[in-house]
Parts: C-alpha cells; sequence; structure tokens
C-alpha cells in the first residue's frame, strides 16, 4: 500500500513538473508586447499600502484591519490577477537577457522566488478559506502575497529603467 501511495505521488509530482516546464515555454515564447498585454491590472494603490505595512513595520502596527487588507488588494480577484501577472513578470525578466543577461538571470531568479513565495501564500489562503479555518491567519498570507507582489513589481521595474529605458514607461503602466 506504502509501493502504491508513494508510486502516485511521484506520478503526480512528474505530471506538475511536465505541465510547469511546458508553461514555462510557452510563456517564453511570446514576444514582449503579448506578454506586457497579458498582464491584468492591479490597484497598486492599495496593493502598495498592505506590502509595505508587511515590509515596513512601524510604531502602530495594527494599523490596517483584516477586512480592510482583503479589500486593499482585490479580495479573490486580485489575488487571482497576481499570481498571474507573476508568471508573465518572470517572462519580463528573462526576456531582458537580449540586453543584459547576467543581470536579467539574477533578476529573473529574484522574481521568480518572490513569486515561489506569493503562489503558496495564496495557496495556503484559499485552503484555509476552503476549509473554513484559520481565518486569523489569512490576513498574515495576504500581507505575505502582497510583499512578494509588490517586491515583484519593484524589481522588474528596475530592471527595465536600468536596461530598457524605452520600454519602461510602457512596463511601468501596464503594472
Amino acid at each position: 500500500m506504502a509501493y502504491l501511495a508513494l508510486g502516485l505521488f511521484g506520478f503526480v509530482a512528474v505530471v506538475a513538473l511536465i505541465y510547469a516546464h511546458a508553461r514555462s515555454r510557452k510563456l517564453l515564447a511570446k514576444d514582449w508586447q503579448s506578454l506586457v498585454t497579458s498582464i491584468e491590472p492591479m490597484h497598486m494603490r492599495g496593493l502598495e499600502m498592505v506590502a509595505l505595512d508587511h515590509l515596513e513595520p512601524q510604531k502602530n502596527q495594527l494599523r490596517l484591519e483584516p477586512d480592510e487588507i482583503w479589500g486593499l488588494v482585490g479580495g479573490k480577484e486580485g489575488l487571482r490577477r497576481m499570481e498571474h501577472n507573476a508568471d508573465l513578470m518572470i517572462a519580463l525578466a528573462a526576456y531582458v537577457r537580449n540586453w543584459n543577461y547576467d543581470q536579467a538571470i539574477i533578476v529573473a531568479e529574484r522574481i521568480r522566488h518572490d513569486s515561489v513565495q506569493l503562489k503558496r501564500a495564496v495557496r495556503r489562503i484559499r485552503w484555509n478559506a476552503h476549509m473554513r479555518r484559520g481565518q486569523i491567519r489569512i490576513p498574515f498570507y495576504v500581507h505575505q502575497a502582497a510583499a512578494a507582489y509588490y517586491l515583484m513589481t519593484k524589481r522588474l521595474l528596475s530592471l527595465y529603467e536600468t536596461n530598457q529605458y524605452l520600454l519602461y514607461p510602457v512596463l511601468a503602466e501596464a503594472l
């Protein structure tokens, strides 16, 4: 029985890896313009407030209430958009390799790492909401997701500002 469970787990892991690889190859095959136009708009001011509340703690660390945090990131739709845009930002960072290979690879890896944190936080939010437990934890996960997304956008915009200042305004407007 243990071998069956282990085999099933291995099969699911291999299928997930193949799916992720195919999806990333598909994104990398897109041109720059189609990547940018695929970005779904976010309410960046609200997201920035939540992210900075997490990244730069002040004396009064209970400034934002859970309902307020949820509204500022856009609720379930905002989380879905963050996940969608995260993959696009990795591809956009990798696209810079045409101009500055070394910096693009490093920044793309940092963005990928932030994306993993964002997706982990979103999975935890969904799991806790689905199981109707851990309601006290959800705002912490929303903070983590917002902070990861905020860092991703800042890293990507800085990369473009440094390496491709002609494309920077279009990207900044899309994000």
